[in-house]
């Protein structure tokens, strides 16, 4: 196999919930948005807005 019929390296995504470090689950092997969180159940974009709230209302007081 030749470097340009390898599969295309897929970057490492950190999950965006504040504060965590631990990487995003992997995309979907049929295409689709790459997923923004990681696997704990309780990082998602409402919770990662709240919790980026929180942080905002704390750093202003």
């Amino acid at each position: 196999m030749s470097e340009s019929e390898t599969e295309p390296e897929t970057e490492t995504v950190s999950c965006l919930y504040p504060g965590c470090e631990s990487p995003a689950v992997p995309p979907p092997k049929h295409g689709g948005p790459p997923p923004r969180y990681c696997d704990n159940e309780e990082h998602n974009a409402s919770s990662a807005y709240q919790a980026m709230k929180k942080l905002e209302e704390e750093a202003a007081s």
